[in-house]
């Protein structure tokens, strides 16, 4: 049997024609791709349509599925009287390690136990759908569902606009409702917060930050939880957790048995000591309960007959696949690249979850092929109807807010917070960092076409700035600058090395990492960016790619709208301070590294006048330096305005009074001096350099930088001066204030992490 989509689809699909249908799929797949990982899906943008009889059939079933696993969960974790029939596999049940007897009699605050499954579903060739597994420990696919069905109604909104479909968000705003509610007590809203762990599945992460985010709930990590006397509360940044910040319901995205190193054994993820005694005491409810994955077992499953007929007293009415069955066909794109539409079996992932009057089921899911050809996604439809009937039906769905009581304050977490503050660091990283390698670039063009020993001179200390500024050592000075094919391999490298720390495409993966964790705090806008930016990175390693000037000259055009959407989007609270902190202690010691590298070191004036006006390009500082001094650009006069002009935004001056407003604002409980103190000595420092003192050199011979023998470092030599010395130490106080942020405020420092490197 085949699944035939509505006419105006199947118009809607001719119209736009194999090539169309083609650039519609990889414009969805781009834009997704930002999202979750850097290789992006396949995806095929030929919905699978269902029609209202169809989904009524398949619904019924589902939700009788639910009721099913529900009856099943409190039985075997309360009487048990199922393990003494006959129709149970009681030998299996007893013994998989899903089974947790700890988990027995803890009690639901509810009428159900189970919060959501997913099942994976099929039709046959004869019409019949059939369950072929669920996913009860850990459901997922609500934020796949929601996500793909957004990319394509953009990349494909004839689509889109041709069928009349049942929509994704008033299920989500019903589902959230129900949760508030049974989560409040004692007249007041409870708090709800989402466990997930560091998954090496992109796919999966995006998923549960999404489900998160359609909460309204705060992702959290196990250690931002602990218990005390049965609750369980969160660890805030700045101060310990009081009986304000306990938890009432905990969405449980990690599996039952990593949740309790106490109850349940020790485990990789640490988990939250206590965990288990806390549900048992009533304190906090675990959405799915813990123990949920016995009802997983294969052996279970083919039970299900039977127990639904025992515990329900009905048959059941999606029974598993029978073998040898052949799966129904769905239009699609044609794996093998054809320009007709071919018909390809595909699964259906839907989502079931309770309400305050039952269960329900999602409408819309994700399909994925299963064939030979490569695996795509699919967005499921549920059509309805043009009638007024279904539209009033259609209305009726998003639920009215209910009064009487105030959400509970979405609290910042530890590790949120540690993410929010790294994310304006990366951010600030690869702007600099792009930054730099575009103007080194220019000027090397330029310094290339001149010759001679002046040019060689300013291109060996561009260059060398380049790896001073990254930390990427060796880097240029140990490079021979006349051979041109060694640095552009060097230069390639700073720019596609994922690997390589300190490089642009390492700084862009660890911003695309945080950037991933902070869904429901950033605007839906930056995706495409983040997308676009991940596309030009990989493109720069092509052998057909564009020039490298250009493909930088989009990442940074890339971080100006990531930062305007930031800055027009985030709320102006902890927030909006956590990133602001990381972006300014990241800018200021950016522009110090450079500031060190091209300035620390006098040559002669033909040079420095080649050098300087490439750190006025960098620095964004050249229109302000000609109206202030109307000269030619001058180490000490740079450097006095980098240092004094509070109007420029990339100036010392200005990150030190953003800097210094932004703390003023994090929250304490008592003074913290630790702080304080390194601002304090750090504005003291840079308030006494005087321009000329600093780059009045300290020796009259000249040797290679940073003790480096290269060719690059014999040509780039130059008198030191103090600014060496004094950038030192206050790149020393910036150390200092970072890592007293993170001491203060969030976990342990980011130089442990696999995502980036603490320079700072």
């Amino acid at each position: 049997m085949t699944s035939t989509p509505p006419q105006a689809l199947v118009d809607e699909l001719d119209a736009l024609g194999p090539r169309g249908r083609r650039r519609a799929a990889a414009s969805a797949a781009a834009m997704f791709a930002g999202d979750v990982s850097a290789t992006a899906p396949v995806i095929d943008p030929v919905p699978v349509v269902l029609d209202a009889e169809s989904w009524a059939q398949l619904s019924a079933g589902l939700e009788q599925r639910m009721r099913l696993l529900d009856a099943l969960y409190a039985d075997l974790y309360g009487p048990r009287t199922v393990l003494s029939a006959d129709v149970a596999p009681v030998e299996e049940l007893l013994q998989d390690p899903a089974y947790l007897r700890t988990a027995v009699g803890i009690p639901s605050r509810g009428s159900h136990h189970l919060f959501a499954i997913s099942s994976t579903v099929a039709r046959t060739a004869e019409g019949t759908w059939v369950v072929l597994e669920d996913s009860v420990d850990v459901p997922d696919g609500a934020g796949t569902t929601l996500e793909l069905r957004r990319v394509l109604s953009r990349c494909a909104p004839t689509l889109y606009r041709s069928t009349a479909l049942r929509r994704l968000h008033p299920y989500f705003d019903t589902l959230r409702t129900a949760l508030h509610q049974r989560t409040r007590s004692d007249g007041r809203a409870g708090r709800t917060v989402v466990l997930t762990e560091d998954t090496e599945d992109p796919l999966r992460a995006f998923d549960h930050s999404w489900l998160a985010n359609l909460l309204g709930a705060p992702i959290v990590s196990a250690g931002d939880l602990r218990t005390g006397s049965g609750a369980l509360t969160l660890r805030l940044p700045g101060r310990d957790s009081d009986p304000g910040d306990a938890v009432d319901a905990l969405v449980r995205l990690v599996p039952s048995q990593l949740v309790d190193p106490l109850d349940l054994g020790p485990t990789p993820l640490g988990g939250v000591t206590g965990l288990v005694e806390a549900a048992r005491c009533g304190d906090v409810e675990v959405f799915n309960p813990l123990g949920a994955g016995l009802l997983e077992n294969p052996h279970l499953r083919d039970a299900l007959p039977d127990l639904c007929r025992q515990l329900l007293h009905e048959d059941l009415l999606l029974r598993p696949a029978a073998p040898g069955a052949v799966e129904a066909g769905w239009l699609g794109l044609d794996p093998a690249g054809g320009d007709a539409l071919v018909e390809r079996p595909a699964r259906l992932r839907l989502l079931v979850t309770s309400t305050e009057d039952g269960f329900d089921v999602l409408p819309g899911g994700v399909a994925v092929t299963a064939d030979d050809g490569p695996e795509a996604l699919k967005d499921v439809w549920v059509a309805v109807p043009r009638s007024a009937a279904a539209d009033a039906a259609q209305s009726a769905e998003a639920p009215t807010t209910p009064f009487g009581a105030l959400a509970a304050y979405p609290a910042m977490t530890r590790s949120v917070g540690s993410d929010l503050f790294w994310f304006g660091r990366y951010l600030e990283r690869v702007d600099s960092t792009a930054r730099l390698l575009r103007t080194m670039l220019d000027s090397v063009n330029d310094l290339d076409s001149e010759g001679g020993p002046t040019a060689r001179t300013a291109q060996a200390v561009l260059l060398g700035a380049v790896t001073e500024v990254t930390t990427t050592y060796p880097g240029f000075p140990a490079v021979d600058l006349h051979d041109r094919e060694t640095v552009r391999t060097e230069i390639e490298s700073l720019l596609t090395d994922r690997g390589r720390p300190g490089s642009l495409a390492q700084s862009y993966a660890a911003l695309a990492h945080t950037t991933r964790t902070l869904r429901d705090l950033i605007s839906d806008d930056v995706w495409p960016v983040i997308a676009r930016m991940n596309q030009r990175l990989r493109a720069l390693a092509g052998h057909d790619a564009a020039p490298l000037e250009q493909g930088l000259t989009e990442i940074v055009d890339g971080c100006l709208t990531l930062s305007g959407a930031v800055a027009d989007s985030m709320p102006r609270n902890l927030a909006w301070d956590l990133t602001e902190v990381g972006r300014k202690i990241e800018r200021a010691s950016s522009l110090l590294a450079l500031l060190r590298a091209v300035l620390g070191r006098r040559r002669s004036h033909a040079v420095e006048a080649r050098t300087s006006a490439a750190v006025a390009l960098i620095t964004e500082a050249g229109a302000s330096y000609r109206r202030a001094y109307h000269a030619a650009v001058q180490p000490e006069l740079l450097l006095e305005l980098l240092l004094a002009d509070t109007t420029l935004p990339r100036s010392i001056a200005f990150q030190m009074d953003r800097l210094g407003l932004a703390l003023d604002r994090l929250p304490e409980v008592e003074p913290t001096p630790e702080l304080r103190a390194p601002l304090t000595a750090l504005r003291s420092r840079l308030g006494a350099w005087d321009p000329q003192e600093m780059l009045r050199p300290l020796a009259a011979e000249e040797g290679p930088v940073g003790g480096a023998t290269g060719a690059g470092a014999a040509v780039a030599g130059g008198a030191p001066t103090a600014l060496l010395e004094e950038v030192d130490a206050a790149m020393d106080s910036l150390r200092e204030l970072a890592t007293a942020l993170e001491n203060r405020y969030f976990r342990p420092s980011e130089s442990t992490s696999r995502w980036g490197i603490d320079d700072v």
